[in-house]
C-alpha cells in the first residue's frame, strides 16, 4: 500500500457550467462518431425503425461504460473533461467508485431536464444546479 501526502494549500475550485457543457459536447461528439461508424459498418436489424432498434441498447451501454469508466478511473475524467482540465471527485476530493459514476451517468438526463425547466420558468438555482452531483455527493473541479 502506498501513502501519498500532499502538503498543498491549493484548493481546487468548482468547475463552471460553461466548461462542463463544452466538455460534455466534446464527449458526445466522440461517442456519436464512434456510434455512427459502428452503425455504418454493421447491418441493422430493422432499417425502418429510427429510435427503437435493438442496437440502441448497445449505444446506451457504450455511453455508460465510457462515462462511468473514465470518471472512476485514476485520471478521474472523460476525454472532454481532461482536455479542459476538469476532473470528477467526491465531495472530500477522493476518486469516485464505478457505482457512483454509474449513478451520475444515469441521473444526468434529470439534471438536463431540471436545467431546461429552470431556463423556461426561472426556477430557483437550488432546484436544478447539478442534480446528478447532489445525488451522488460528487463535484467537478478545475485543476
Amino acid at each position: 500500500m502506498q501513502l501519498v501526502y500532499n502538503n498543498s494549500s491549493h484548493k481546487p475550485r468548482t468547475a463552471d457550467a460553461g466548461s462542463r457543457v463544452v466538455a460534455l459536447l466534446i464527449d458526445c461528439l466522440l461517442l456519436f462518431t464512434i456510434i455512427g461508424l459502428a452503425d455504418y459498418y454493421t447491418i441493422s436489424s430493422d432499417e425502418s425503425a429510427l429510435f427503437f432498434k435493438p442496437e440502441r441498447l448497445l449505444h446506451v451501454l457504450l455511453g455508460w461504460l465510457y462515462f462511468a469508466g473514465a470518471e472512476s478511473a485514476p485520471w478521474q475524467a472523460t476525454l472532454g473533461k481532461y482536455l479542459l482540465g476538469l476532473k470528477v471527485t467526491s465531495t472530500t476530493g477522493d476518486r469516485i467508485s464505478f457505482k457512483c459514476a454509474s449513478i451520475r451517468y444515469f441521473t444526468r438526463p434529470f439534471t438536463i431536464v431540471a436545467w431546461a425547466i429552470r431556463l423556461l420558468i426561472t426556477a430557483p438555482a437550488y432546484l436544478s444546479k447539478y442534480l446528478h452531483d447532489k445525488l451522488t455527493s460528487t463535484k467537478v473541479v478545475a485543476l
